[in-house]
């Protein structure tokens, strides 16, 4: 299966309190570039459970057999339903804000839930990791800043959202990973970080 026909899951982190908005508009122009089938996540319009204490009682009562109270296994399905339609898909699209140089909480909230050792990974004997989703998968990591990031040495040095991302995705097994950077939206004409990124966002689709 070709890269342009693989089952496309839509990632969204982005906070558009307003239409105007720099991401509302970049994730409207790209909504119209996917086809109907394609799987939309709003993660700011979900209630994901964050891997706390109730998360892991959860997690050590399932390893151990035991019965799950009815919150309990309302948590037990959310992270169960978020991991298989995260490996039903192969090819991930991630449009995310960079805060403090890193990813959202709601997106670390959910990659929690795909990070899941002997289902998208798992340890050799030996420590070593085994990725597990290695049937060609792709990922686009769309990032948007309102500073920019990549022309600064010592900011490049703390751009740690994508490369947590980039690590992350290849430690699960996907081929082809992908930057796009929207940056500068806070110092630079936004009209053009838009039709730069659609621009770089058909290539990517292309390939």
């Amino acid at each position: 299966m070709g890269y342009k026909t693989m089952k496309t899951l839509v990632i969204d982190t982005t906070i558009n309190a307003h239409t105007e908005s720099f991401s509302a508009q970049l994730l409207q122009q790209i909504k119209q570039q996917f086809a109907e089938s394609t799987t939309y996540l709003p993660l700011n319009d979900m209630d994901l459970p964050t891997l706390d204490e109730a998360t892991l009682t959860v997690i050590y009562k399932q390893k151990a057999g035991e019965a799950l109270s009815v919150a309990e296994q309302a948590i037990a399905d959310t992270r169960q339903a978020m991991l298989q339609q995260f490996k039903a898909h192969q090819k991930i699209v991630i449009i995310y804000p960079m805060y403090n140089y890193n990813i959202p909480a709601r997106l670390k909230n959910y990659m929690d839930m795909v990070l899941v050792p002997r289902e998208t990974f798992q340890y050799s004997e030996a420590g070593k990791i085994k990725p597990l989703l290695t049937d060609n998968r792709a990922v686009l990591f769309l990032q948007i800043s309102g500073s920019m990031f990549s022309l600064d040495k010592e900011c490049q040095q703390m751009e740690f959202a994508y490369r947590y991302l980039d690590m992350m995705f290849a430690k699960m097994g996907f081929k082809k990973r992908t930057l796009i950077r929207a940056e500068g939206t806070a110092i630079c004409d936004k009209e053009a970080i838009l039709q730069a990124t659609l621009e770089d966002f058909n290539q990517w689709q292309v390939n």
